[in-house]
C-alpha cells in the first residue's frame, strides 16, 4: 500500500509540472470553438428570413378580393412566419424554381373568384412542387394547400347558405350587412386559428434547446480529444519499468491506480480551468443558455459536478487506449479516431434523433452516448439514475481493462 501511494505521489508531481501548459491548450481549444460557435449562431440569425417556404404566386391578380387575401396572408397570418409568397410572372417563377429560389409555385387561373362565386368550383388552383421533395416541409405544404381548399369551399357554402335563407324570410335590407359580418367572423376565426392550440416546444434532442444541446455536446468532446494533448505522459509504457514496480511492491493494479489518479486529477484541474471563462462569459450574457436563463453562472458549479464522473470515465477510456500502444502517433491517431467516430455516432456533432433506428441504437450505448445522456439530464434537471449508472459502469470496465492489459505486458515482458 506505501509503495502505491508512493508511486502515486511521484505521478502526481509528474503530471502538475504539465498542469500550465496543459491549462493554456484547453482555454485556447475553448476559445476557437467559442468564436465558431457566435460564428454560426450569428449567421443563423442573419439568415433566418432565407429559412422560410418560399412561394412563387402566378396567375390573374387583378381580382380585387384575391390580391387582399394575399396581402392579409402575409402581413396578418400566423404562417407568414413560415411560408413567403412572392408574386411573380410564370418564367420568372419557372426560372426562379429551377434555381432552387422557390420551394414551389402556384398558379392561380383566370376566373377563379367568380366560378368560387357562382358555386362552380371549376377553376382549381395548382400547386407545382418538385417531384423529390418529401419529408416534413413536403407534408406542412400540402396540408397548408387542404386547410386553405376546405377553408374556401366551406366559408363559401356557409355564405350562399345564409344569403338563400335571407332571401326566402324576405330579409332583403339587411342583406348586404349580414353577408359582409359573416365575411369578417370568417376571416377572424381564421386569422385566431392559433389560439385553438397550445405549442410545447420540447428542445432539439434529450429534452434541450438547440444552445444548451450543442453546449453540452461541444464541452463533452472537448474533454473527449483532451487525451491528444497527454500523450506523451501516457505513452511511456515499458515492461521493464512494469516489473520494477512490482518487485518494488507495486502490482499491476496498484500501478494503473496511481496513474490514472494522477491523469484523473490533472483532468479535473483542466476542466476546472475551462469553466473559468465559461463563468464569466455566463454572467455577462455572452454565452446565452435558455436552461439557465436569468440564473448567470450560478448553475455552472453543479454542472461541474456532474461532469466529474463522465471526466472519470473519459480519463478512462483515453488510459485504456494509451496502455494498448507503446507508440505516441498510433496513440494519438487511436485517441482521435475512436474520439471522432464515437462522438459522431453519440450525436455530439449532429443530433442522433435524426439518425436511423440502428445507427440511434449503436450511438445511445456507447460510452459517449451514455455521456451525453447523462449530462443533458443534469442541464435540463431531470433524473439522470441510468445515465449515471451506464457512466460508473463503463468507468469500472475501462480500469478491469486497463489492469488486465498491464499484467499482460509485465508477464509478456
Amino acid at each position: 500500500m506505501n509503495g502505491m501511494l508512493m508511486y502515486l505521489c511521484a505521478q502526481l508531481k509528474r503530471m502538475m509540472k504539465t498542469l500550465p501548459r496543459q491549462a493554456v491548450v484547453n482555454l485556447l481549444m475553448c476559445l476557437c470553438v467559442g468564436v465558431l460557435a457566435a460564428v454560426f449562431i450569428q449567421e443563423s440569425i442573419l439568415k433566418q428570413d432565407d429559412q422560410k417556404y418560399r412561394i412563387g404566386v402566378v396567375g390573374d391578380m387583378s381580382d380585387s378580393y384575391l390580391g387582399f387575401g394575399i396581402n392579409a396572408i402575409q402581413s396578418m397570418d400566423d404562417s407568414r412566419f413560415m411560408v413567403e409568397l412572392v408574386t411573380m410572372t410564370d418564367e420568372e417563377a419557372r426560372e426562379a424554381f429551377e434555381k432552387g429560389e422557390l420551394y414551389a409555385i402556384v398558379q392561380i387561373p383566370e376566373g377563379v373568384m367568380e366560378s368560387i362565386e357562382s358555386g362552380a368550383n371549376d377553376r382549381p388552383i395548382s400547386y407545382i412542387a418538385s417531384e423529390g421533395q418529401k419529408g416534413l416541409g413536403a407534408m406542412v405544404m400540402g396540408q397548408i394547400v387542404d386547410v386553405a381548399s376546405v377553408l374556401v369551399t366551406r366559408s363559401q357554402s356557409a355564405i350562399f347558405g345564409m344569403q338563400a335563407i335571407m332571401l326566402e324570410q324576405g330579409m332583403e335590407e339587411t342583406f348586404w350587412d349580414a353577408t359582409n359580418a359573416l365575411n369578417f367572423l370568417l376571416i377572424k376565426l381564421v386569422l385566431n386559428r392559433s389560439r385553438f392550440y397550445d405549442v410545447e416546444v420540447l428542445g432539439i434532442a434529450n429534452g434541450l434547446s438547440v444552445e444548451g444541446y450543442y453546449f453540452c455536446s461541444i464541452l463533452l468532446f472537448l474533454l473527449l480529444l483532451s487525451g491528444l494533448n497527454n500523450s506523451f505522459l501516457v505513452t511511456h509504457k515499458k515492461a521493464d519499468m512494469g516489473r520494477f514496480m512490482k518487485a518494488r511492491g507495486v502490482g499491476a493494479a496498484g500501478q494503473v491506480a496511481g496513474e490514472y489518479l494522477a491523469y484523473l486529477c490533472l483532468m479535473v484541474l483542466c476542466l476546472t480551468v475551462m469553466f473559468i471563462p465559461l463563468s464569466w462569459c455566463l454572467e455577462r450574457e455572452l454565452l446565452l443558455i435558455p436552461e439557465w436563463e436569468g440564473m448567470g453562472a450560478e448553475p455552472l458549479r453543479g454542472f461541474w459536478a456532474a461532469l466529474l464522473p463522465v471526466t472519470a470515465m473519459f480519463a478512462a477510456l483515453q488510459f485504456l487506449l494509451y496502455e494498448l500502444v507503446t507508440c505516441v502517433v498510433s496513440g494519438l491517431l487511436l485517441q482521435f479516431v475512436c474520439g471522432i467516430g464515437m462522438g459522431y455516432l453519440s450525436g455530439f456533432f449532429y443530433p442522433a434523433a435524426f439518425f436511423p433506428d440502428a445507427i440511434k441504437r449503436i450511438g445511445s450505448i456507447l460510452p459517449t452516448g451514455v455521456a451525453l445522456q447523462y449530462v443533458d439530464s443534469s442541464v435540463a434537471e431531470e433524473g439522470a439514475l441510468t445515465g449515471g449508472f451506464g457512466v460508473l459502469l463503463y468507468l469500472a470496465v475501462f480500469l478491469a481493462l486497463s489492469v488486465l492489459v498491464r499484467k499482460c505486458r509485465i508477464q509478456r515482458g
